[in-house]
């Protein structure tokens, strides 16, 4: 589940910097996953690279709860390259995680705990870069509006009824 997002933050420079950091040593994973790099080598890697986006994701969080008193514009040309960052950052996670468990890695005991929890900041990523895509639709307010008043008129229908 993605936060209200801070429209401020994402695309920032240092926004820009700590996505581009996690993206790096995503890459520099995946490249020892190719080399056959040794499990103890990986595993500092893995727990590296699980650190990074724990405190991108944590950046963004406390970003979005408590948003910056003078913010820097934000163009839409920044969130558009936000949001392939994001989706680079998720498709390298996603191929990765595909490698270590196609070489038996991701229930290892030095890599599982960090694989999983890559595959979760993975999950929180994609979230957060679908929401900026949505963000970016000019028509979402009239989407929402619309929306709105089919719950008010109660044309809502439960979850069973759809099943």
């Amino acid at each position: 589940m993605c936060p209200a997002i801070s429209m401020t933050v994402v695309g920032s420079d240092l926004w820009n910097a700590n996505a581009h950091s996690a993206l790096s040593v995503a890459y520099r994973v995946s490249a020892a996953l190719q080399k056959h790099a040794t499990v103890i080598n990986l595993a500092g890697k893995v727990w590296r690279l699980d650190r990074i986006l724990a405190k991108m994701l944590d950046d963004i969080y406390v970003s979005a709860e408590n948003p910056p008193a003078n913010p820097e514009p934000v163009t839409p040309e920044r969130i558009a390259s936000a949001v392939v960052t994001l989706r680079g950052i998720h498709s390298t996670i996603e191929g990765m995680y595909s490698r270590l468990h196609r070489y038996g890695l991701s229930n290892h005991a030095l890599l599982g705990a960090p694989v999983s929890s890559l595959r979760a900041h993975a999950d929180d990523i994609l979230d957060l870069a679908e929401s900026l895509e949505l963000a970016m639709n000019p028509d979402i307010d009239s989407i929402f509006a619309k929306s709105l008043e089919e719950y008010r008129r109660g044309e809502t229908f439960e979850l069973n009824d759809i099943r």
